[in-house]
């Protein structure tokens, strides 16, 4: 009898209850993005529906030196905001404080250092993991399935203290039992948890003390400026998905080149029995520890704790799991119990310390000056696609969250009008564009004309082009002169073999612009009766 692999497939819906913020080595640049009414939009510079003269306008921002041409492109996009919105490939709601910031700070020089060198304000925005094409944040396998591995070592090791002078490395594969083909968690796989239309909110990142330190009357804040980093945005009920496989290898032994399944997890209800076990307490601590500190609102910690509550029933039976992923996670939720060692940085020229337990947390805030109605970073709900979760759904519906579909409506709006005035500029332009190529082929037409006539029919046409120039400028010509220029050519055209066409084209002149030009006095009969000869002539 064939003996196969077993493989237990787990469809997770997942909830991300806080920010969630993983890193992906790219930013949003002022030179790429705009703020307005409380979104980001996001545009390729490129597509944008420049002009001639900006165009020329924004080469010459480009070419200034240095720092100077960072701040006149900033000031050129944000001149245009417009046309940034109506071009952006992506909108992305943030906090009111970076709007605040991105106004205040945008093309502007930050400060100036002792040597002369401005400093330029960095409004850059620390983007999260998201797809290539559409933008949409997701989270990465990886990250998933690196907090269950997490969690997983924790219960192996149960608090013990590593061995002496073991590094984590060594202590990772004792408790594994191996590495790389060995390691057991190498049968867990996940897939990147990702959604059709999952919401990214732009929050500051701040740093706390997680126990008042005071000097000189005054309490001191936690270490480092406040960063802006885009994250997946809370409260999204079951906005991400992801598949779990678990493989059992048939017939392995412990012993074998193979890894141990007495080290790995047996099946799902055993690894989200790990996971909770170590996340739930961590979550539990680090809202007393902010309640304590006022650091966060009143009523969303009394939501959560009563959400955690009701779901206790889903999160022992194996039907969720509480994760924490992504940067701000904190290092006791990336570390083992009973092994933990934190760098602990001490005032500048005192040397650093290590300890059991970080001094500061980081908080998602809406201003970054806020000292309280903050939000921790990274936790998540995992929870079986075919379990319904009204509580968490419940809990989702009253929290605040920004208006991305008026958000959409907006772009939608600046779109259509950006697109009825380039149908408008467009036919403008066409019809320029038909105007010049008439008066070419006008020109054209005139151009054969002259250069078949003769050369007394090129006299005729000269004459008529003096008179026409009058006409035209409106002035009162000295009749004697003009008179004669007109006589002159009149007694040539009845000496001369001209053409019968060229003596026609001179008596119709003198019937139509010569009386309107020259002071006749006298001589109308006179040229009359020339006009008549001209016809008359063979």
């Amino acid at each position: 009898m064939t003996v196969t692999d077993r493989v237990e497939r787990v469809e997770l819906l997942i909830t991300p209850l806080t920010p969630v913020h993983v890193g992906a080595g790219e930013d949003f640049d002022p030179t790429g993005y705009v703020i307005h009414e409380g979104f980001l939009y996001h545009f390729d510079p490129a597509a944008l529906p420049l002009d001639a003269g900006e165009r020329r306008t924004l080469a010459a921002c480009a070419n200034k030196p240095g720092g100077d041409a960072i701040l006149a492109l900033q000031r050129f996009f944000h001149e245009r905001t417009a046309k940034c919105v109506a071009a952006a490939r992506l909108t992305v709601p943030v906090v009111p404080g970076v709007a605040e910031q991105y106004r205040a700070r945008v093309g502007q020089t930050a400060q100036r250092e002792a040597g002369g060198r401005d400093v330029i304000n960095a409004l850059t925005i620390e983007r999260t993991a998201h797809h290539p094409h559409t933008g949409l944040p997701y989270l990465p396998g990886t990250s998933l399935k690196g907090a269950m591995r997490t969690a997983w070592l924790d219960s192996l090791n149960q608090g013990r203290r590593r061995e002496d002078k073991e590094r984590a490395s060594e202590l990772e594969r004792r408790l594994m039992a191996g590495s790389f083909h060995t390691d057991p968690f190498r049968l867990v796989g996940l897939t990147d948890a990702a959604g059709d239309d999952t919401l990214a909110q732009v929050f500051f990142a701040t740093n706390h003390k997680k126990r008042p330190v005071v000097r000189d009357g005054r309490e001191l804040t936690g270490r480092g400026p406040a960063a802006r980093r885009e994250c997946i945005a809370p409260a999204q009920h079951a906005a991400l998905r992801s598949t779990l496989t678990l493989r059992q290898l048939a017939g392995h032994r412990a012993g074998t080149d193979g890894p141990d399944p007495r080290r790995g997890p047996a099946d799902w209800v055993s690894l989200a029995a790990a996971c909770n076990r170590y996340y739930l307490g961590r979550m539990r601590r680090e809202l007393d520890l902010v309640d304590t500190r006022r650091l966060v609102s009143p009523t969303w910690l009394q939501q959560i704790r009563a959400l955690v509550g009701m779901l206790q029933p889903s999160l022992a039976g194996g039907d969720a799991v509480l994760l924490r992923v992504g940067r701000h996670s904190g290092a006791e939720s990336v570390t083992l119990d009973g092994v933990r060692e934190i760098r602990i940085m001490k005032s500048p020229g005192k040397p650093a310390a290590m300890g059991s337990e970080a001094t500061t947390v980081w908080l998602a805030a809406a201003r970054e000056n806020a000292r309280s109605d903050m939000l921790p970073y990274g936790w998540v709900l995992a929870h079986r696609a075919e379990v319904d979760l009204p509580a968490l759904r419940q809990w989702c519906g009253v929290q605040p969250r920004p208006d991305v579909e008026a958000a959409r409506a907006r772009l939608r709006q600046a779109r259509e009008a950006e697109a009825h005035a380039a149908d408008e500029a467009a036919t403008r332009d066409a019809e320029r564009r038909a105007q010049i190529a008439a008066q070419e082929e006008a020109a054209a037409r005139e151009r054969a004309r002259l250069a078949s006539l003769t050369a007394e029919g090129r006299d005729v046409e000269s004459l008529r082009q003096q008179l026409e120039g009058y006409k035209a400028a409106r002035k009162q010509p000295v009749g004697g002169q003009l008179y004669a220029a007109v006589r002159s050519l009149v007694q040539r055209a009845e000496k001369e073999p001209w053409a019968a066409a060229d003596r026609r084209e001179l008596a119709k002149l003198l019937r139509t612009l010569v009386p309107e030009k020259i002071d006749l006095g006298g001589k109308a009969k006179e040229l009359r009766d020339a006009a008549r000869r001209l016809d008359e002539a063979p």
